[in-house]
């Protein structure tokens, strides 16, 4: 029982190991591809695509039918199951293609933006690449190929948007350089992840089979658009009533409170759902898991959130370019949404995994009822900066609800949860004073790049001292003493640390 324990960890090591390659490698070519594509687009280019991709996602959710979950899931797969996740796949995906198409021209004409239509009617093939790709993708993650899944992605992202998305902008290309760099990009990913599992392609299967996917995949599915609309409906809404431009500086903004967050939750829950999947009901495992996970989490978000409110104006200034600057106001409110936004997301594959799906799709319909009525509130303003401001509340009741509910299910002693946000608490405010006393004593009059990289600095030294502090709040935590008791480096580190307190 030790090894398997063990080796559950060392593979959750690996994955996040593997993953982290992949998220450094991805941003650093992200935030150069961002810089240079919002010097040769305009704000409308973003703001069109950011539409229409918004948009497709109202069918996106249902068009995979939540295959690749299910996959991972499903306790025991045949060739047979894979053939059946690949027959829905295709035919599911292939029927919303042709929706999506067919309802590009009502799109335009809601938007009134012209254009609108034929770029989402392009876009829509992402419907059937996706559906090839989801039982690729599905079987490497539930093999737990974390390096080749890393590989993947850096390879399809950098020929996707660095070769293809910028050669085409630079042409003048438009707003057709984001097109190609997406659809080039997706393209990539799925005939590399195909290359790598070679799979059955038939499509023959039984009635059985096709069950496990419709019910697990088809409730996945309803979550995942529950979920979409209340994380889109802002841009929705700015986009119909504000148009395509400040739809664009919505987008960026967006893109920037979560970019340094995003990439690194992600790799967490990719790898974290598979395994945690193959727990089943051991309840102590599982407890121990979603704590460390959101103290992880939890800590690096509110930090990055912390840094991006003081430094906002040198973040959009250095990325983007002085004709963005409306997006700064913008990008500050957004930021107090990063830190609910990430738990929120732990704490939902940890229902996942429990296959605790009724209780998430509650929530999540409370919480998108709960963000349109604040979203009816503040529209009358007709500024972007309102409609974020109800964004931010939503992300603060759902984490709230989520955590509120996962304690009780889990049994999760109230004095480890109130150290767990005692720390993140003191990581986040060390990060954000730490960048203001910098800035203040040594990068006030330097230029804007010499000031983000100090903000960089900076925060990154507040977030290491802070963690040190967080240390000690946590240290007795019982998620922290399950990992020290089998993990022999961690338990001697923690040793160490703990005699010179």
């Amino acid at each position: 029982m030790i090894d398997i324990k063990l080796s559950k960890l060392n593979k959750l090591a690996s994955g996040i190991g593997w993953g982290t390659l992949s998220v450094i490698t991805i941003t650093i070519f992200q935030l150069i591809f961002m810089a240079v594509m919002a010097r040769l687009l305009v704000p409308a280019d973003f703001g069109l695509v950011a539409i229409a991709n918004v948009s497709l996602r109202f069918f996106s959710y249902f068009s995979q039918m939540g295959i690749t979950p299910a996959l991972i899931q499903k306790p025991k797969i045949e060739v047979s199951d894979v053939r059946a996740a690949m027959a829905l796949s295709l035919g599911v995906s292939g029927f919303f293609f042709f929706l999506a198409v067919s309802a590009a021209g009502f799109i335009e004409g809601f938007f009134e933006i012209s254009g609108l239509g034929l770029v989402t009617q392009i876009l829509a093939l992402n419907f059937v690449i996706g559906g090839f790709s989801a039982v690729s993708t599905g079987l490497l993650r539930r093999q737990n190929e974390f390096k080749k899944l890393a590989l993947i992605e850096i390879v399809s992202y950098v020929l996707g948007y660095g070769l293809v998305g910028l050669g085409a902008a630079y042409i003048g290309a438009g707003v057709w350089a984001l097109v190609a760099a997406f659809l080039t990009q997706i393209s990539l990913t799925a005939l590399l992840s195909y290359a790598v599992t070679r799979h059955s392609i038939s499509l023959k299967h039984t009635k059985e089979q096709r069950a496990h996917f419709i019910s697990y995949g088809g409730r996945y599915s309803i979550i995942g658009f529950i979920e979409f609309l209340s994380s889109n409906i802002d841009a929705l809404i700015i986009g119909k009533l504000l148009g395509a431009t400040p739809a664009g500086y919505y987008n960026r903004a967006l893109l920037l409170a979560n970019l340094p967050v995003q990439q690194p939750a992600n790799v967490l829950t990719k790898v974290l759902f598979p395994i945690m999947s193959s727990i089943g009901d051991q309840h102590d495992k599982q407890s121990m898991s979603l704590q460390l996970s959101v103290l992880l989490v939890g800590s690096y978000a509110f930090a990055v959130g912390a840094g991006i409110y003081v430094a906002a104006s040198d973040i959009v200034k250095v990325l983007l370019g002085d004709k963005w600057l409306d997006t700064i106001p913008t990008l500050q409110i957004l930021a107090w949404s990063v830190g609910p936004l990430y738990i929120s997301h732990v704490a939902g594959v940890t229902l996942d995994s429990m296959a605790k799906l009724a209780i998430k799709m509650r929530i999540q319909l409370s919480m998108l009822t709960l963000l349109v009525l604040l979203l009816l509130l503040t529209s009358t303003t007709g500024t972007v900066r309102s409609i974020a401001l109800a964004v931010v509340v939503t992300e603060w009741v759902r984490v709230f609800i989520m955590g509120w509910i996962l304690i009780r299910l889990l049994s999760i002693y109230w004095l480890d949860v109130i150290k767990i946000l005692s720390a993140m608490v003191v990581v986040a405010i060390m990060a954000g004073y730490a960048i203001l006393a910098f800035n203040s004593l040594f990068f006030i009059n330097e230029s804007n790049i010499i000031r983000l990289i100090g903000d960089i600095i900076s925060g990154g030294f507040g977030l290491s001292i802070g963690l040190i502090f967080a240390l000690h709040i946590v240290s007795k935590n019982q998620a922290i003493l399950f990992l020290a008791d089998r993990q022999p480096r961690f338990s001697k580190f923690l040793n160490k640390f703990n005699s010179r307190k």
